[in-house]
């Protein structure tokens, strides 16, 4: 249970670098598409990088062990002592006073144990019940997508499945379900509409969401997955937006029907609607210029985290002792392996290629069964020598096998029972051992690795002078509530609306002007942020890649050596 709380708190720490880098160096630039990719290669990073570990072995003198020595078993009789007048009658044994006196003892009382709570299964509870709630969360919502699309006339165009229904108040897709109420829009305002839904459709957003959205089942108790599907879903908005905005004829037209479906309806989560709260934030990134390409060094801030995160929780140091070139040699010319009922396939493998690289000699297991415990309780074993010698064994029981033992000796292999003296020992899980009368020894392969080179210092960011404010976006009009009953061009609360829109509409086109000096206020305080800092952190960043190229290089070539090294000490074994 250990394992899995250190898990979920490798993957919130990596879930959280990711999210934070994004906040405050992606959000706002204008790499909509690269965000997508980043994002998710968050959500793929934190649920897989803690399962890498590197192997670090050091090399230690060998520990002086116990040896133990049975004692034999006495050859002659043991003399006793001969007991005086053993042949007479035993008198009845006399007692003193204190030896006949009655000794009473009162009932022993056991206290019971007081009754503890185990914190750890209060836990897994909670996080279980958490996790079921959230899940059928998400199926509810399945459902209620499935009601809607349900039974409704479906028009095929351009590889989209539209559908019009009076069941729904803001448009939604679904990866090529497009779902509209064309009685709530214009015919330009639903233009607009259609062209956002079909970006989603196209790029399969419905993809990132279901992946955010599983991932905050099952991670529902981090904070930061449910950021991280926020910044999601608002970033594909960024996406739609950008790309359905060169395909309509009037940037203020697609503007303000944003506007108009900004009021809130009921969405199911798992769909990219056009309705978001942050419409401010949408209109905002329409007017904003295009990121340069050289901000595009930011991405690679995470790299030295992640580096700095391998080498401080994912490195295991494995402890090996040295051995003399004699012992070496005795170890290539004898070897004895041992198999049991919690021998792993990777293991008989490996046994299996030391046999054939070290001893050519073929040694197959085959036929293996194992029970619901993951136990060996059927085994086939053949070999063949360099002799022409062959033969083969099978085990086959309801039960976990026996372990027997598989030696190499003088290139011909023998098939044993395990010996008594085994119990003797606290072998590990995987065994194995070299017949030099010395104690069995875990099987290792990680010998003289190379010492993985140490990435180079990110760059630090300069001190920040105080910059002048940034210009503030002109508070626009506040639109009017549309009509909760369907359109009716000749109903007065329509008529009413429509006059509302108007006048919004004339609002709207009197903030044009001050859209544009906001702008252009913009443009100056984006030169004013460069000429800042901007110099000093390009420079720095050029340095800091030259050095990632050769610390890459140095990696290539520690992987090298790390390969080269796994397969000497294999043929050395």
């Amino acid at each position: 249970m250990e394992s899995f709380i250190f898990y979920f708190a490798k993957t919130s720490a990596l879930l959280a670098i990711f999210f934070l880098a994004y906040y405050f160096l992606l959000r706002k630039e204008t790499f909509f598409t690269a965000n997508r990719w980043f994002l998710l290669a968050g959500i793929a990073t934190s649920l897989f990088l803690p399962k890498v570990i590197l192997v670090k072995t050091v090399s230690i003198e060998p520990a002086v062990t116990a040896r133990y020595i049975p004692i034999e078993t006495a050859k002659a009789p043991i003399a006793f002592e001969t007991i005086p007048n053993a042949g007479e009658e035993l008198s009845s044994p006399s007692f003193t006073e204190a030896e006949n006196s009655v000794i009473t003892t009162e009932p022993l009382m056991v206290e019971e144990p007081a009754f503890e709570i185990n914190w750890m299964y209060v836990i897994i509870g909670i996080y279980l019940i958490g996790m079921l709630f959230f899940l059928g969360k998400f199926i509810r919502d399945f459902r209620a997508l499935r009601k809607i699309i349900r039974n409704q006339a479906v028009e095929l165009n351009g590889g989209f499945k539209f559908l019009d229904t009076d069941k729904i108040q803001s448009p939604f897709s679904f990866f090529n379900y497009i779902v509209y109420n064309s009685k709530r829009f214009r015919k330009e305002e639903l233009e607009n509409i259609l062209e956002h839904e079909k970006v989603h459709s196209s790029q399969k957003h419905s993809v990132d969401m279901i992946i955010s959205q599983l991932f905050c089942v099952i991670f529902w108790f981090n904070p930061f997955a449910w950021l991280h599907k926020k910044a999601i879903a608002q970033n594909l908005e960024f996406i739609a937006d950008s790309i359905a905005l060169k395909a309509v004829p009037d940037r203020i037209i697609y503007q303000k029907t944003l506007l108009k479906v900004s009021a809130p309806h009921q969405c199911i989560p798992i769909t990219n609607h056009f309705f978001q709260s942050l419409i401010k934030k949408r209109i905002v990134m329409l007017n904003t210029d295009q990121s340069k390409k050289r901000n595009s060094w930011k991405y690679a801030i995470v790299l030295p985290l992640l580096t700095i995160f391998m080498l401080q929780f994912q490195v295991e140091t494995v402890a090996q002792e040295k051995e003399d070139e004699q012992v070496q040699a005795q170890q290539r010319n004898n070897y004895e392996v041992r198999v049991d009922k919690n021998s792993t396939d990777d293991y008989l493998k490996a046994q299996s290629k030391i046999f054939k690289n070290n001893h050519g000699i073929d040694l197959k297991f085959s036929r293996i069964k194992r029970n619901s415990d993951k136990e060996i309780i059927a085994i086939k074993t053949t070999y063949k020598d360099k002799s022409g010698n062959s033969g083969n064994s099978y085990l086959k029981s309801d039960e976990p096998i026996q372990p027997f033992l598989l030696s190499k000796e003088d290139d011909k292999v023998v098939v044993s029972n395990v010996p008594a003296v085994y119990g003797s020992f606290n072998t590990p899980t995987v065994y194995g051992k070299f017949k030099n009368n010395s104690s069995p020894v875990a099987m290792t392969y990680k010998t003289g690795m190379p010492v993985m080179p140490t990435p180079p210092t990110p760059p630090v960011m300069p001190n920040i002078p105080t910059l002048p404010n940034a210009p503030t976006f002109p508070q626009l009009p506040t639109p009017p509530t549309p009509p909760t009953t369907p359109y009716d061009e000749n109903s007065a609360a329509w008529k009413k609306f429509d006059e509302q829109i108007k006048k919004f509409e004339a609002e709207m086109n009197s903030k044009e002007g001050e859209i544009a000096k906001f702008e252009e206020a913009m443009e100056k305080f984006a030169a004013q942020v460069e000429a800042t800092y901007t110099k000093d952190v390009e420079k720095q960043m050029e340095e800091f890649e030259k050095k990632m190229e050769v610390f890459e290089q140095q990696m290539e070539v520690y992987a090298k050596q790390f390969e080269e090294q796994m397969e000497k000490d294999s043929r050395n074994r």
